[in-house]
C-alpha cells in the first residue's frame, strides 16, 4: 500500500502508547512538572495518538530538556499544524541529544522541504536512505526535492521505481512524464540531438524503466515526427501502456518505408500475439523469417507460436 509522503508517526510510538499506564490518559488538568519527562511524555503521546495536537503542545511545549521521543512528538505536532520552522526546530533539539535517530532526520528533511531548504532536506533523506534503503516516505521526500530543484535525471529513476511497484500511483506517473519533459527540453534547448535522447530511452528500457523510455519517446516524436528510432521506440512500448491503436500504426508505417525493418516486424508481431491475434502474429513472423531466417527474435515468435494450441475449428 502507498504510502504518503506526509511526516510518517513512528510505530514505536503507538506501541508505547498501548504500554503507558492507564492513568496516563487522565493527566490533563495539571501537567506534571518539566522535571517528570516520563509522565509528561506518558501524556503526551496518549493525546497524540488520539489526535488531540492542541494538548501536546501543553504538555512538551514549555520543557526544555525532553528526551528524543518527546522531540518528536513535539516536532511532529508543529508540522501537522504547518508550523513548519517550529518542528524544525524541534526535530534539532532533539537530533542535538541523539544525532542519528532516524526519525528525527526524517521530521528534520519534511520540514526543511516544507520550508523550501532543499539542500539539508536532501542532505537528511540521503542520512535516512544510507541506513534504511526502503524507507517509502523518504524515498519520496528525496524523489520530491530534485523535482522541485530541476534536477530531472536523477530524480526520473525514483519515480520510475515508485511507478513499478505500485502501476496507480497517479503522483508519481505525473511527476515521471513532467520530469521527462523537463529534462529533454534542457537537452534540446543545449542543442543535444534527437538520436542521443532515443539512445537515453533505449537504455531505460533495458534497465527496466520502460515507462521512462516509453514518454522518451513520445517527447522525440513531438520534435522530430518521423524519426525511425523515436517510432520503433513508441511501437515496442506502446501497448503496454495503453497505446495500442499509437503503437500499431508506426510500426506499419515503419514497414511500409522498410519491408525487411526486423526490428519493426518483429514488434509488430509481439503486438498481435499480445492483442491475442494469432493469425496475425503469425503472418508478420513468416515475413520476418522469410527476409531474415536467423534472427532471434523472429525464431523466438516462431517457437513461442508453435507452442501455443490452435483454436479448434466449429
Amino acid at each position: 500500500m502507498r504510502v504518503s509522503s506526509r511526516w510518517m508517526v513512528p510505530a514505536a510510538l503507538v506501541v508505547a502508547v498501548a504500554t503507558c499506564p492507564l492513568q496516563a490518559a487522565t493527566r490533563t488538568a495539571s501537567p506534571p512538572a518539566c522535571d517528570d519527562v516520563e509522565a509528561r511524555a506518558d501524556s503526551a503521546e496518549v493525546h497524540y495518538v488520539r489526535g488531540e495536537y492542541a494538548a501536546v503542545t501543553g504538555f512538551l511545549g514549555p520543557c526544555t530538556t525532553l528526551r528524543p521521543r518527546q522531540w518528536l512528538l513535539l516536532g511532529g505536532r508543529r508540522n501537522l499544524k504547518k508550523q513548519h520552522a517550529q518542528a524544525r526546530n524541534a526535530f534539532r533539539a532533539g537530533l542535538a541529544v541523539a544525532p542519528d535517530n532516524l526519525d528525527l532526520l526524517n521530521g528534520e528533511a519534511f520540514a526543511s522541504y516544507r520550508l523550501g531548504d532543499a539542500a539539508t532536506a536532501e542532505q537528511r533523506f540521503r542520512q535516512v536512505l544510507a541506513r534504511n534503503p526502503e524507507r517509502e516516505e523518504c524515498i519520496r521526500g528525496l524523489a520530491g526535492v530534485l523535482f522541485v530543484s530541476n534536477r530531472f535525471e536523477e530524480c526520473l529513476p525514483i519515480f520510475g521505481r515508485l511507478l513499478r511497484d505500485d502501476a496507480g500511483d497517479k503522483e508519481a506517473e505525473h511527476r515521471l512524464v513532467k520530469s521527462v519533459d523537463g529534462m529533454l527540453t534542457a537537452w534540446h534547448e543545449a542543442g543535444r540531438a534527437p538520436a542521443e535522447m532515443v539512445a537515453y530511452g533505449w537504455d531505460r528500457a533495458a534497465a527496466g524503466d520502460r515507462r521512462i523510455a516509453f514518454e522518451v519517446f513520445r517527447w522525440v516524436l513531438t520534435v522530430d515526427p518521423f524519426h525511425p528510432g523515436a517510432r520503433l521506440g513508441l511501437g515496442t512500448l506502446g501497448a503496454e501502456f495503453g497505446h495500442e491503436s499509437d503503437a500499431r500504426h508506426a510500426l506499419e508505417q515503419l514497414l511500409l518505408e522498410n519491408p525487411v525493418d526486423a526490428r519493426a516486424r518483429a514488434a509488430l508481431a509481439r503486438l498481435h500475439l499480445q492483442a491475442g491475434r494469432r493469425r496475425d502474429a503469425d503472418a508478420q513472423v513468416t515475413l520476418l523469417l522469410a527476409s531474415h531466417p536467423e534472427d532471434a527474435d523472429g525464431r523466438a515468435l516462431r517457437q513461442e507460436l508453435d507452442a501455443k494450441p490452435r483454436r479448434s475449428k466449429p
